[in-house]
C-alpha cells in the first residue's frame, strides 16, 4: 500500500498529464483535423491561427519536458516521472513496467530538449540567428510518447492502489471542436448572404 505522500504526489502529477492531453487535443482539434478545418480557420482569422499554432506547440512541447525533467533542482523536488519513481523505489513499488514506459518519455524528451532549452525557454543567439533545425522528430515518436505516458500513469496508479485512467478524450462543451463548428455556420451563413447583399448594393 502506498504512502498518502505518493499518493497524492501521483494524483497532482497525474493531473499535469491531463492538462498536457488536453493541450494536445486542443492542437490536433484545430491544426491536425484534415483539410476542411484548415480552410475554415484560414477563412476566419488566418494570422491569429498561425500564431495560435505556434504557441500551441512550444506548450506543448514546455509541458512535456516539464514532465520528464529532473527528480530535484535547486534543492526543491519537482512534479516529474523521476520524482515519482524515486518514491516508488523507495517503497517497493517500481515495477518493470513502469519502468520500460519511463523510458519511453525519457526517448522523447532526448528529441525535444534541445528545443526547449535553446528556443522555448532560452533565446539561444546562435541557434535563432542562423535558423538550425533543432527538435525535428516525427508524428510516430509523438503517438509513442502519449502511449507511453498512458502506460505510466495506468501502471503507476495500479501499483499504489488508484487505479487507472483513460484520459485521451478531453472534448466537452465549448471546446475547439465547438469553435471550428460555429466559425463554420458563420462562414457558410456570411456566404449564403453575399450575393443578395451584392444586388441590394447593384439596385
Amino acid at each position: 500500500m502506498a504512502t498518502a505522500n505518493l499518493e497524492k504526489t501521483f494524483l497532482a502529477f497525474r493531473e499535469q498529464c491531463i492538462w498536457l492531453q488536453t493541450c494536445y487535443n486542443t492542437y490536433v482539434a484545430l491544426f491536425e483535423s484534415g483539410e476542411k478545418t484548415g480552410q475554415i480557420l484560414l477563412s476566419a482569422a488566418p494570422l491569429f491561427f498561425h500564431d495560435l499554432n505556434l504557441i500551441l506547440v512550444e506548450y506543448c512541447l514546455l509541458q512535456v519536458c516539464r514532465l520528464t525533467d529532473p527528480p530535484q533542482s535547486c534543492g526543491k523536488d519537482n512534479l516529474t516521472v523521476k520524482h515519482i519513481n524515486l518514491l516508488l523505489q523507495a517503497e517497493g513499488l517500481l515495477t518493470s513496467e513502469i519502468s520500460t514506459a519511463a523510458d519511453g518519455l525519457a526517448q522523447y524528451r532526448s528529441l525535444i530538449k534541445d528545443s526547449r532549452n535553446l528556443i522555448i525557454s532560452h533565446a539561444d543567439k546562435h541557434t535563432l540567428l542562423d535558423d538550425l533545425p533543432i527538435g525535428k522528430h516525427r508524428e510516430a515518436d509523438v503517438s509513442a510518447f502519449f502511449e507511453n505516458l498512458y502506460l505510466y500513469v495506468d501502471a503507476v496508479g495500479t501499483a499504489i492502489g488508484v487505479g487507472p485512467l483513460d484520459f485521451r478524450a478531453t472534448s466537452g462543451a465549448g471546446d475547439a471542436i465547438d469553435l471550428v463548428r460555429r466559425l463554420h455556420t458563420g462562414l457558410t451563413s456570411r456566404s449564403s448572404r453575399q450575393p443578395s447583399a451584392q444586388l441590394q448594393e447593384r439596385g
